[in-house]
C-alpha cells in the first residue's frame, strides 16, 4: 500500500442510490460564482 492510496472495487460506485432528489430553481444575483465546498461550482452540485 502506498501512503494515501484509495483501493476501490472496480466498476461505478453510485451515490445516494435510491435515496429521493429534490429539484431547485436558483438564482445568483451577486457578481461571483456560488462554489459548493471548495471544489464545485454551485450548477456542478
Amino acid at each position: 500500500m502506498i501512503p494515501g492510496e484509495i483501493i476501490t472495487v472496480s466498476g461505478d460506485i453510485e451515490l445516494n442510490k435510491g435515496l429521493p432528489t429534490v429539484t431547485l430553481k436558483v438564482a445568483n444575483s451577486g457578481d461571483r460564482p456560488v462554489q459548493v465546498g471548495s471544489h464545485y461550482h454551485f450548477f456542478e452540485t
